[in-house]
């Protein structure tokens, strides 16, 4: 037996007991949407009143309960962020695979991918997206990764024994589409067109002949490889460690390898190929889910809804016909009354005639008498009542969540009715963020396999600006070369944030904003440009950065400060400016002190000078005195003022 052989004998198997398993999941999934889409009559019942001229009006109630599950998962919002799961990994690069995520998740409308497949497990209890690796442009070799939606639910065949909401613990799956032979002789002329006739001995043929259609299948499976791993001293772990290499210990451990190929029910059509994920790349969200047994019943929001709706369709039909029956109410008269006016009176109860002949009768005094009409049964208008309640208590959905107006009066009675309903069917959102959270793992296993040369790729920041950055490139250090976003370098975990996003966080930002100014307005010339910037006006942006530019450097910060080229040449020109001017200061200073310091000097100079001056009067005053004393003659010119000199 070839490997092909083997891979598709393993496959027929896999697929009759995946459809096996959940034949009566898909049998009442089909029946959900067949309700929602207002086919809510049982088909015998139908019939039968189509025989007898009778009305059978459906009104849809239950699209509702399901809208409202699915607004609630519209306004999750949930974002993966991505985090360093061991020594090696950066938080930069962190940042930049969150950044790459987002950027993976706007190309290819994620958010509407994750956002169907929980309409469809709130519907009909199951939804599947995936997400796989393609070559960026047709004249390229670069891949990238994508998210896509799997429109059809029933499309997918789960391995039985996967248990996950996610099914992230599935070994294999089928990706089925059904195609005309015609089609499947034209796209794979080569191909052997399977016959039911010649074929019958074949497994699980039923799940690949259908008519004059062929399933052809995306086939996902999972095989183990044994490898060894050793690990060194400085802490890493290597896979199949050869010399030089000297590990500390060694040991044997198996690595899921993820495989793909293309199969129809006799041979493989395209592949087998790796999956560059460790991961199986499919996701699953599921509804209500309850072990009964071997099987996993799953259900929707409105599985248990149905009767009832039903019940409230006849019981609306069959009082609408009652009071349809009363225009249609007959006249009771003898055939002499009607004779000759048969046509006239056939026409009576289906035109407005001005007025209807007739013939007297001795026998019968009197005109013909119209028959009591039938009256419309309080007990229909009753079950009328007690359907609809019963489908809102089958849901959880009460008229509150729903937007209609009910009891409550005041705003917090009505939020918790609201939330009384989200929490009966938190199971739903719940389960998208898992899936999504699912995603987010693929993805980041996927990445470093995908973009695993140095290029240039668009990343995506929270607040929705795109940047182009370099991944996996290297830099001359004093140190040696060094990685520089290096994307398959070290381990990361995701972690998944749901709540507002950015946009209404902006809001929330401008609101808080303006109620803080409005207490402290001494901030508005320090957050004025965070503010405006905030807002949605027209040249909003501009504005900002003119405020911006007002602000002390001081107060901005480096980071908050203009980084371009310009902006540093001109904070640099600044920043000389303001050195040569605390200079000049400095200088005109020095020249200041120095000259005040001269005038002290000159002042102490001066005073010494007078001092002196003063102490030769003095002595001068005393020899005088001295000399005239002893009779001595003085000089008159030498003589002080006062001083007689004879």
């Amino acid at each position: 037996m070839t490997d092909d052989e083997k891979i598709i004998a393993l496959a027929r198997r896999r697929m009759d007991d995946a459809a096996s398993a959940d034949a009566l999941n898909r049998e009442e999934a089909q029946d959900d949407l067949r309700f929602l889409i207002g086919d809510q009559w049982p088909e015998e019942v139908r019939a039968q009143r189509e025989l007898e001229g009778k009305p059978c009006l459906t009104f849809n109630g239950l699209s509702q309960f399901v809208r409202r599950v699915t607004g609630q998962i519209r306004a999750m919002n949930p974002a993966i962020r991505v985090i360093p799961a061991d020594g090696s990994a950066s938080p930069d690069v962190a940042e930049i695979m969150a950044g790459m995520i987002r950027q993976i998740e706007y190309e290819c409308d994620g958010t509407s991918v994750y956002e169907r497949a929980g309409e469809l497990a709130a519907a009909c209890g199951i939804g599947n997206f995936r997400i796989r690796a393609d070559y960026a442009d047709p004249m390229s070799f670069d891949q990238e990764c994508l998210i896509e939606r799997i429109h059809n639910p029933f499309a997918v065949f789960w391995d039985p024994m996967a248990k996950q909401p996610d099914r992230s613990d599935a070994r294999f799956c089928f990706i089925a589409d059904d195609m005309l032979v015609e089609d499947f002789k034209e796209q794979f002329p080569d191909a052997r067109v399977m016959d039911a006739t010649t074929d019958h001995h074949m497994l699980g043929l039923a799940h690949w002949l259908h008519g004059e259609r062929i399933t052809v299948a995306e086939y996902y499976w999972i095989e183990d490889r044994e490898v060894t791993i050793g690990l060194m001293a400085d802490g890493s772990v290597v896979e199949s460690p050869a010399a030089p290499l000297a590990p500390i210990k060694t040991r044997k451990t198996k690595v899921p390898a993820v495989k793909w190929a293309k199969i129809s029910g006799a041979e493989v059509l395209e592949g087998p190929l790796d999956v560059p994920t460790r991961y199986m790349p499919v996701v699953a969200v599921t509804g209500e889910e309850w072990p009964v047994g071997e099987a996993l019943y799953r259900s929707s929001v409105i599985r248990f809804a149905k009767d009832a709706q039903q019940l409230y369709n006849m019981s609306r039909t069959e009082n609408a016909e009652v009071i349809r029956l009363q225009s249609k109410a007959p006249y009771i008269g003898t055939l002499k009354q009607f004779q000759g006016l048969e046509s006239v009176w056939a026409k009576a109860n289906s035109t407005t005639a001005p007025f209807i002949p007739y013939n007297p009768d001795p026998a019968a005094p009197g005109r013909p008498q119209r028959e009591q009409p039938p009256v419309p049964s309080q007990a229909f208008l009753s079950e009328i009542q007690l359907a609809a309640e019963d489908m809102k208590r089958t849901t959880g959905i009460y008229d509150a969540s729903l937007g209609a107006k009910s009891n409550e009066t005041s705003g917090v009675a009505i939020q918790q009715r609201q939330q009384e309903a989200e929490q009966a069917n938190s199971v739903y959102a719940d389960n998208v963020a898992k899936a999504v959270a699912r995603a987010g793992r693929i993805l980041v296993d996927m990445i470093p396999r995908v973009y695993d040369t140095q290029r240039m790729v668009r990343i995506l920041g929270e607040d929705d600006e795109e940047k182009l950055v370099t991944i996996n490139s290297v830099a001359l250090t004093q140190t040696g070369v060094q990685p520089v976003n290096d994307v398959t370098i070290g381990k990361y975990d995701v972690r998944l944030s749901v709540g507002p996003n950015y946009q209404t966080k902006r809001e929330q930002a401008a609101e808080g904003m303006a109620a803080f100014v409005q207490a402290y307005p001494a901030a508005a010339p320090l957050i004025g440009d965070l503010y405006v910037k905030a807002q949605e006006w027209p040249e909003a942006d501009r504005i900002a950065e003119r405020l911006k530019r007002a602000v002390p450097p001081n107060v901005l910060g480096e980071d908050d400060q203009d980084q371009s080229p310009e902006a540093q040449a001109q904070r640099q020109q600044a920043m000389q400016q303001q050195a040569q001017q605390a200079q000049m200061q400095q200088g005109a200073a020095q020249i200041d002190l120095a000259e005040k310091q001269a005038r002290a000097r000159k002042a102490d100079a001066d005073a010494v000078k007078a001092e002196a001056e003063a102490e030769k009067a003095q002595l001068e005053l005393m020899q005088m005195r001295a000399a005239m004393a002893i009779g001595m003659p003085v000089n008159p010119v030498l003589a002080p003022q006062g001083i007689p000199t004879n």
